[in-house]
């Protein structure tokens, strides 16, 4: 086929994509009311970490005699969540599994919801999208939001792993010993002394600035990376932050014996991860994915992420012909046999690309949700081992 067919084929393919995306966030949005959203969340529960911390009904309450309710976003952020409240608080889940948070709409219950919890905990950094004017107008009427992201050491798009425009220069970025995140000891997020976010007066500076309408901009992070929990070392950080935003709510808990039990999975998650990459070769470490979402993987891990079907952080961008086109030279240029794909995305364009240069294939990864039950990404630890498990796989 030759370069323009393709091109026209890879846009049509677009234009179709999109509209059926808009199609299902619709009916999504219909149709996923608040009972939805705690269902999915009860599939990730149902198989917790090893520390057995689960959704409940039953546990320490509050003094009035009630459990805290708390609503998160994502299922991703609902299970590290679970883990830290332990069954002493009603966790609900606003996305049912598989939902792209780029993309989600709330319903109105799930919208009341949120404004009746006693916390409601979001990703932030603008990750959802559709849930920004919801969050805003619960902060301005004083709900207690706590956002996450721009608390772990946010990096902006592109350091964690740069693009295709500049790969030539930086082919050093896959040397594990220069760095900085690749290496465990080294790594500022593993030092709980020596880590900003283990000082709770650094972190009360901080959420006080994150309260400040005029401070925080209307939720405006410019070309900071929402994808934060890419790096498990980042999530040991958020539960902690997790942990002491409830006790500030219902001190009768000790919420901060499971964060630290779930903190210390997560650093041995992350070390079975650095083992598991080790077999990928330096030469291989070099990663072509749907969209901008593997930044903070890169960083920790030694990685370069050299391209992406959809340009940019958001899966709501639709790529131009010359963008795809480019893709394809990057794909030969780079000799890159793999494209990762997502669970919560079609993978139509990304196998088009790889139907026109020989030898690619594509490999699907977990991104902004959990999977269902026997996908190997039920929980966040699960997600995390399965993701490094088939990069390893695919580029070994």
């Amino acid at each position: 086929m030759n370069r323009l067919k393709l091109l026209a084929l890879l846009t049509v393919m677009t234009m179709v994509i999109a509209a059926c995306g808009d199609s299902s966030d619709a009916d999504g949005a219909d149709s996923t009311q608040a009972s939805g959203g705690a269902a999915a969340q009860s599939d990730g529960a149902a198989s917790q970490s090893d520390n057995g911390a689960t959704q409940s009904d039953n546990g320490a309450s509050q003094s009035d005699g009630e459990q805290l309710s708390v609503v998160v976003t994502t299922t991703i952020w609902g299970d590290i969540v679970s883990n830290v409240t332990g069954g002493n608080a009603a966790v609900e889940v606003l996305l049912p599994i598989g939902a792209d948070p780029h993309d989600y709409q709330l319903s109105a219950a799930q919208a009341a919801m949120m404004q009746e919890a006693d916390l409601v905990v979001v990703n932030g950094l603008a990750l959802e999208e559709g849930l920004l004017d919801v969050i805003e107008g619960l902060e301005a009427d004083g709900a207690n939001i706590l956002e996450l992201a721009d608390m772990l050491d946010p990096i902006e798009f592109g350091e964690g792993g740069h693009d295709h425009d500049d790969h030539d220069e930086d082919g050093d970025h896959g040397d594990e010993e220069g760095h900085d995140h690749g290496d465990e000891e080294g790594h500022d997020h593993g030092d709980e002394e020596g880590h900003d976010h283990g000082d709770e007066e650094g972190h009360k500076d901080e959420d006080d600035d994150h309260g400040d309408e005029e401070g925080h901009d209307g939720h405006d992070h410019g070309d900071e990376d929402p994808h934060v929990w890419m790096d498990p070392l980042r999530v040991a950080d958020a539960v902690e932050l997790i942990a002491r935003e409830l006790a500030n709510l219902d001190s009768s808990v000790d919420w901060m014996a499971n964060a630290t039990a779930y903190a210390d999975e997560l650093r041995a998650v992350d070390a079975e991860v650095v083992s598991m990459l080790a077999a990928v070769p330096e030469d291989r470490r070099k990663l072509v994915t749907n969209h901008d979402a593997f930044g903070y993987f890169a960083e920790r891990y030694g990685f370069e992420v050299v391209g992406t079907v959809i340009p940019g952080g958001s899966t709501l961008a639709d790529p131009s012909s010359a963008e795809l086109a480019e893709l394809v030279d990057v794909l030969v240029d780079e000799d890159i046999n793999v494209i990762f794909t997502e669970s919560t995305e079609p993978a139509a364009l990304a196998e088009a690309l790889a139907d026109e240069v020989e030898g690619v294939t594509v490999v699907e990864l977990f991104t902004g949700s959990l999977g269902a039950a026997g996908s190997g990404g039920e929980t966040y630890l699960d997600y995390v081992r399965t993701n490094a498990s088939r990069i390893t796989d695919a580029l070994s």
